[in-house]
């Protein structure tokens, strides 16, 4: 992984474990990693937070005119109990 990648990483996960809105995208499988692993390591609130970051990242992503995230949205909707 280069440094750039890392960084978005980061940035993504922290986004992620405070439910915040974020720009970058990683394909599928690292979303699911992501999740994954905050749901297993930081329990379920954490967990509902996360999932709350992807669903305003999947909104931002669909006003930029690049099509939409549906295969991060099924990930969402097959993660959600």
């Amino acid at each position: 992984m280069n440094e750039g990648s890392a960084q978005a990483f980061i940035t993504i996960f922290l986004a992620m474990m405070n439910g915040e809105e974020y720009k970058r995208t990683f394909n599928n499988g690292t979303n699911k990693f992501l999740l994954k692993s905050i749901r297993k390591d930081y329990g379920k609130d954490a967990f509902n937070r996360a999932l709350n970051a992807v669903k305003k990242h999947i909104d931002y992503y669909s006003t930029l005119g690049k099509g939409n995230l549906t295969g991060l949205q099924k990930i969402v909707n097959d993660m959600t109990f």
